[in-house]
Formats: C-alpha cells, structure tokens, sequence
C-alpha cells in the first residue's frame, strides 16, 4: 500500500525540491494543494505524476476538502506570504496566509486525517537580532522576530506545538534558515545577483550590480539538502518538537557577491541601492543543526561556490529562452 502525502505550497522551489525526493520513492503517492493561478514550470517534470487539489490556505473549506480525498498520512504545510520584505508593506495578508493558513490546515488534519503526520514550515527569521556570543542559535534560544513574517511564523510554530499537546497530533515544525536553489524567483539575495550578473552578461542590464547591505552573515542551505531533511524528520524526527534546518555555516553576503563576481563572464562595478536596506537587518545567522543531524543522520552536502554557479546557469538559461 502505498504512502500518501500531501504538500501544500508545492510549486515554491522547497515544494518542488521535495516533490523529486519523494518522487525517488515508488511507494509514495503525492497529492499537493495549490492555488489555481500557481506558475506550474518548476513542476514541470513531475506534473503527471501528483494529484491536483486546488484552492487557497485562506479558504478553510477549500482545504477541508483537499485533506479529506488525500487521506494523508503524512502533510508538509509550506504555503506561506514567505518574504520578510513584502510583510512590512503587508503585515495583515501575511498574518491571514500564514497564521490562519496554518489553522485551517491544521483542523483540516485533526476533522479528517487525524493519525496524520504533519510539518509546519517555520523560519530563522522568528529570532531575530542575535547577539553574536549566542551564535550558533540553538532552538532554546528566546524568538523575538524583527519583522511582521517572523511574527506571523512565530504563529504558525505555537499553533502546531499547541495542536500537538491539546489534540495529540504529530506535528514537527522547523526554523528553516535561508535556502536557495532554482525556481526561487528574484527576492533572494544571492538571486539578485544571480540574475543581475546573467542580465548584465546579455546586455540587458548597464555593468552594475545593485546590492543591500553586504556585512550581514547568512546560513543557506540548498533546497535538495532541504528536501532530504524534510523526508528524514517525517520518518525519525520527535513529535512536539522544533528543528533548526540550516548549513551550521554562516556567509557574509559581500563574500557571496565576490563568489558572483568570480564566476561572472564580465567586469561589474558593485553599488549599493538605498531600496534595498531593510528596516532591520539581522548582522548574523547561523543555526545549530545537531538537533536536527542526531535525529536524522542527515548531513548537507551542497556548499555555497556551487549554489551560486547553479544560480547562475538558471538565470542565463531563462535569459537565454526568453529571447
């Protein structure tokens, strides 16, 4: 017999990562959640392969409803307003898909797949400033989110540890740190420069590249190494617990610029753009992973030079089919 899954926001690049992990399995059937004007490219070679519910995390009984003809035995919940700088200019639609999202979902679960394994796709940004001598963050450190995103995934954790302890679900949330791979769109930093450096390869763009802040430090992880712990923690991780999902490795932006530069094919100036800078810009973080890496054996395995060389043959390759 085999396994269901269900993943709601599973045309985002962590969604569709875990789609081909799970795809790697042939006992696993997967039926995803999403909305009905979703991109579904980054789906592209797995499409034929999913079962299609459609509708919004806003809707409870759109999503009532996606979970009762699942019948999950295992849910990933990673549909969320997922960007901390569009949260400033719109904290009420953040908290409304992320927290109440996550509420739907959750009594969706408990009215009709209650045996059903659940994760909560929680974020780095629920601590943070952190003073530099609590770094590595371990999941005991004190949440004080600097923007209304790392409120509102401060929401969405209390919900599934509440729905654990009040209900007895099976419910495991993470604090993803930054992850990165293709079909992330632009938001990103290292997308940014990823995708300017291809525009300015093409002669699209003036030999400029437009930056934030350079001196903050920053824990990515691949979206593969992602999925591979996502798949882990749903066999072995601890029911009622929270999880750091990060590299254990923190990189300055400016040295990720350098990186782009390095591996461009043409001679930039680099300049910071004022739109750029955020209210607020945490100097550094980087988690504590042992949580997660004693529980689950898992190790990542993709470094940071070969992000950015994957990052910018994606770009010069939609360029490329663009014209």
């Amino acid at each position: 017999m085999k396994t269901r899954f269900l993943i709601t926001g599973p045309t985002g690049p962590v969604g569709s990562a875990l789609i081909a992990e799970l795809l790697t399995h042939p006992d696993h059937e997967i039926h995803i959640f999403k909305r009905w004007r979703s991109d579904l490219r980054p789906l592209r070679a797995s499409i034929d392969r999913v079962h299609i519910h459609e509708g919004d995390i806003e809707d409870p009984y759109a999503v009532a409803a996606a979970v009762r003809k699942a019948a999950p035995a295992i849910v990933y919940h990673l549909a969320a307003q997922s960007y901390p700088t569009a949260s400033w200019d719109a904290p009420v639609a953040t908290m409304r898909a992320n927290v109440e999202g996550t509420i739907n979902l959750l009594e969706a679960v408990r009215s009709h797949a209650p045996q059903a394994r659940v994760h909560i796709a929680g974020s780095s940004a629920q601590y943070g400033i952190v003073d530099p001598q609590h770094v590595p963050i371990r999941e005991d450190h004190p949440m004080r989110p600097g923007s209304p995103y790392g409120v509102s995934k401060v929401g969405q954790e209390l919900l599934g540890l509440q729905y654990h302890d009040s209900y007895g679900m099976h419910v495991i949330v993470t604090r993803s740190f930054n992850h990165v791979g293709p079909h992330q769109g632009d938001r990103c930093s290292i997308q940014t420069f990823c995708r300017q450096m291809a525009q300015i390869e093409a002669g699209l763009q003036p030999p400029i590249l437009q930056v934030g802040n350079l001196e903050p430090r920053r824990d990515f992880t691949h979206i593969s190494d992602v999925a591979r712990a996502l798949y882990l923690l749903m066999q072995h991780g601890t029911p009622g617990s929270v999880y750091n999902l990060c590299s254990g490795r923190a990189t300055r932006i400016g040295d990720i610029v350098d990186m782009v530069l390095a591996q461009g094919r043409v001679p930039v100036e680099v300049r910071v753009d004022p739109a750029r800078l955020r209210p607020i810009d945490e100097p550094i973080l980087e988690g504590d992973n042992r949580r997660l890496c004693n529980d689950t054996g898992w190790q990542p395995q993709i470094g940071m030079e070969q992000i950015v060389a994957e990052l910018l043959a994606f770009w010069r390759a939609a360029l490329a089919a663009a014209e």
